[in-house]
């Protein structure tokens, strides 16, 4: 299928040096595209989104960002203009949970060392309407012998967690106290190398424990 018009691009990606580096990416690769605007943090994307919606065609997004993630640009995206796609384009050391952004509508992934024709194929892509995703981040995260080491009872405690369970509603329906909950994440925290509930619930959803 052939592209009928100019695909226009909101770059959101908090490194100046990166953005240009995209730019020249994307005019050597031949893509028929033009980058609209440039966001470097949430808010300025989210703005941008807010005020232009039918300006944008797609959005090449960063997932870390100063004062949020890609997740929270996402989601102000399908809600201003759910026609918009978005693509997210991640450094290798950074760790996004795709399954969440796959869940709030996410339309492609790839990684920063992207070369210029690859990116210009992917999204175009994306922009046709093909959902286009690396699977090797799948892949390199999930980590079976981590999952094999947890017991039911901390497994079941991720899988409340990652519902949005408070400790104290974990404690009530488990019928334990909360200093056991805490005792039990600390244990899990410890197996599967995560520092923080929110890491994981993370690690939850890349290895399907949820």
């Amino acid at each position: 299928m052939r592209q009928k018009k100019k695909i226009r691009i909101l770059m959101v990606e908090d490194h100046p040096l990166y953005r240009v580096g995209l730019r020249m990416a994307l005019s050597y690769s031949g893509l028929d595209c033009v980058v609209k605007a440039e966001a470097e943090n949430v808010s300025q994307a989210e703005k941008y989104i807010q005020e232009y919606p039918g300006e944008i065609d797609l959005i090449l997004l960063d997932y870390y960002l100063p004062d949020g993630t890609g997740l929270d640009v996402l989601k102000t995206s399908k809600q201003a203009c759910p026609k918009v796609k978005v693509l997210l384009v991640s450094g290798e050391d950074e760790n996004p949970n795709l399954l969440i952004l796959m869940k709030a509508g996410l339309n492609g992934f790839t990684s920063k060392d992207v070369t210029p024709q690859g990116l210009a194929t992917i999204i175009k892509s994306v922009f046709m309407g093909e959902d286009v995703f690396d699977k090797e981040p799948f892949n390199a995260q999930k980590d079976d012998n981590k999952t094999d080491a947890l017991t039911e009872r901390e497994i079941e405690i991720i899988r409340l967690c990652a519902l949005g369970r408070t400790p104290k509603q974990v404690a009530d329906e488990l019928f334990i106290s909360i200093r056991t909950v805490e005792s039990h994440k600390y244990k899990i925290f410890q197996k599967i190398g995560c520092g923080t509930t929110t890491e994981m619930v993370n690690y939850a959803f890349l290895n399907g424990l949820v």
